[in-house]
């Protein structure tokens, strides 16, 4: 069974919205035919003497569709057709005897002008419009999300218990988050979580057109697919849906001190000329995690002073490559993490427009307690009394906190000692104190702060 990173099984998800219908037509489709058209030279010129299901495929569109523009493009004489009688040395022929197309030469001037144009080579992007509509449709504001729901997905979070009453509301709220508190207190770890309340799966387009523009909105590294709906192998027409839109998780896009301005707007590689869409337009219907807030190269002001329109009204307005401007679905739960205090790093303006600022504490002795048994057990390490009795002497010696990331860190370090010693599987006070040593640095007489 498909399992996700968060421990769901991706086959329990269910779509919110309901799944988008295949075109049949040049106007469903809603983009410009020519910018069709160009796509499909671009495919001929990348992938020469393919057959119309190659092509339908490459396309992600109806096979009629494909067939229509193949037609125009041999009229115009832009493409050569090789079938399985004719006998030169460019005849290309399919298994099933079937025929194939490649560009003359008149079509691959086309296709340079077409990649000069725009270098998108992908399935055929959905309009603007259809992206609006699906957004929308799949709103987490939309599904209220339940008590329990929230306690099933943080089922596994230590202390999660003084969290719930405030993020089940702020999750359905669809409002930003503030998560703040000392570093390792698990702040962005339960952010990575809230998405698991949900048991929803969402639809992502490969690419969207806007104002003369394809954007590549599908990220393997941001989307996850879900296991593929079968209908999609059905030879039943109706049983199918539009295969531009990738059925996927809800995204969970996490940046920190890396973050630059660039990645908020349109934008592309220095070695992928394709444009791409912005990381917060990557996490519609999802969850957008800004941690480390106050460690980017930007100003916190700067920074903030980006989301207060796109917080505000729902809507992100981005700056297209051609210099046109585009206004975007911004529906998604944007959360800032940080272990600065909010009040002394942004503007009181607008720590009140952000709808919920919830405070991370350390764990209790108790909870740190069960927590290091969790870990150690999960390593298959054995920890005694007096073991745990040298940790608790260790933190009122130098007076550190029941950090959440603490014993995974020192189980870890632990480990690497024993292995390399070649010692019993047991974590005993000496090893848990040369564990202590070299995790944190010596300030003072000895004392160590993390």
């Amino acid at each position: 069974m498909n399992t996700t990173k968060e421990g769901r099984h991706r086959d329990t998800l269910s779509p919110q919205a309901l799944a988008p219908q295949v075109p049949t037509s040049f106007f469903e489709l809603g983009i410009p035919r020519t910018v069709v058209e160009n796509l499909l030279i671009k495919h001929l010129a990348a992938y020469p003497k393919s057959d119309v299901l190659q092509l339908t495929k490459l396309m992600a569109i109806n096979s009629h569709l494909v067939e229509e523009m193949l037609a125009d493009l041999r009229r115009k004489s832009h493409i050569e057709v090789f079938s399985a009688n004719e006998v030169n040395s460019y005849a290309a022929v399919t298994q099933q005897g079937g025929v194939r197309y490649s560009l003359s030469q008149s079509g691959l001037e086309e296709a340079d002008n077409a990649f000069k144009e725009d270098p998108y080579l992908g399935p055929t992007p959905i309009s603007l419009k259809d992206y609006e509509k699906m957004v929308n449709a799949q709103d987490v504001r939309n599904r209220v999300v339940t008590k329990p729901e929230v306690e099933h997905a943080l089922e596994d979070v230590l202390g999660s218990e003084r969290l719930i009453s405030m993020i089940g509301p702020a999750i359905n709220s669809g409002r930003a988050l503030m998560l703040y508190g000392d570093a390792g207190t698990g702040k962005t770890f339960v952010a990575t979580k809230l998405l698991r309340s949900l048991n929803t799966s969402v639809y992502i387009p490969y690419a969207v057109f806007a104002s003369g523009n394809v954007i590549r909105v599908f990220s393997a590294q941001h989307h996850e697919k879900v296991q593929e709906n079968e209908r999609q192998g059905s030879h039943i027409y109706k049983d199918k849906y539009d295969p531009r839109w990738v059925l996927c998780e809800r995204p969970s896009v996490q940046v920190g001190g890396e973050l630059t301005m660039d990645m908020l707007e349109v934008n592309h590689s220095q070695h992928n000329k394709v444009w791409m869409a912005p990381l917060q337009m990557m996490a519609n219907n999802g969850i957008f995690i800004i941690d480390d807030l106050g460690r980017q190269s930007m100003s916190v002001d700067t920074l903030l002073n980006r989301w207060i329109v796109p917080m505000e009204y729902f809507e992100d307005f981005l700056s297209l490559p051609n210099g046109q401007q585009v206004t975007v679905p911004f529906v998604l739960t944007l959360a800032f993490s940080t272990n600065l205090d909010p009040e002394k790093i942004s503007d009181p303006a607008f720590l009140r427009r952000i709808g919920y600022k919830i405070q991370f504490q350390p764990l209790t002795k108790a909870e740190y307690h069960q927590l290091w048994h969790i870990v150690a057990s999960s390593k298959n390490l054995e920890l005694t009394t007096p073991t745990l009795e040298k940790l608790f002497e260790l933190h009122r010696q130098d007076d550190i906190n029941f950090y959440p990331c603490l014993p995974k860190d020192m189980v870890g370090i632990s480990r690497d000692i024993i292995v390399f010693e070649e010692y019993d599987a047991v974590i005993t006070p000496e090893i848990v104190e040369r564990a202590w040593s070299v995790y944190f640095t010596a300030e003072g007489n000895g004392g160590g702060k993390r």
